[in-house]
């Protein structure tokens, strides 16, 4: 009865299944992304409410991730850390957002420290705006570009 006689030794093999395993872990690793503008508390620390203008708000703490719409002027400086494994959905860890508000004049009225838990849900509606146009049917779909195009004339 013949014998086998592996081509490389037993070792190597268990060498490579080792490290094929550990490439493969370590891709399934988690990534910590941080995002967004987050001032430092330095900065934070020097605006006085009712001394500092927008310019030097701006030069302080750079400009503003978002700005109200309504309400009064706001600026926002919006920062977060989520974290992924491998293809799986982005988990959010922690978000912070500075608000600094100002008054009429554009003096820093105060300034608002706001996290994850501050935030509320918010339903979207699944409703669509209808678009008027043709609503050709199924035959005029077919059959209307015939007689569109001119005829190619050889020269």
């Amino acid at each position: 009865m013949p014998t086998f006689v592996p081509l490389v030794p037993r070792s190597s093999w268990l060498t490579g299944a080792l490290l094929g395993t550990l490439l493969f872990c370590a891709g399934c690793s988690n990534d910590i992304n941080p995002h967004g503008n987050l001032p430092t508390t330095e900065a934070l620390g020097q605006i006085q409410e009712g001394v500092h203008t927008r310019t030097d708000i701006q030069a302080l703490l750079g400009t503003p991730s978002a700005t109200s719409m309504f309400g009064g002027e706001t600026w926002f400086y919006i920062s977060n850390e989520t974290t992924q494994v491998a293809f799986f959905k982005p988990k959010e860890l922690e978000r912070t957002i500075i608000a600094v508000h100002f008054d009429d004049n554009g003096r820093v009225k105060g300034i608002d420290h706001l996290s994850k838990d501050d935030g509320q849900q918010v339903d979207i509606v699944g409703r669509e705006t209808p678009t008027r146009g043709n609503d050709s049917s199924i035959v005029q779909e077919l059959f209307g570009n015939i007689g569109r195009f001119a005829p190619k004339t050889v020269d």
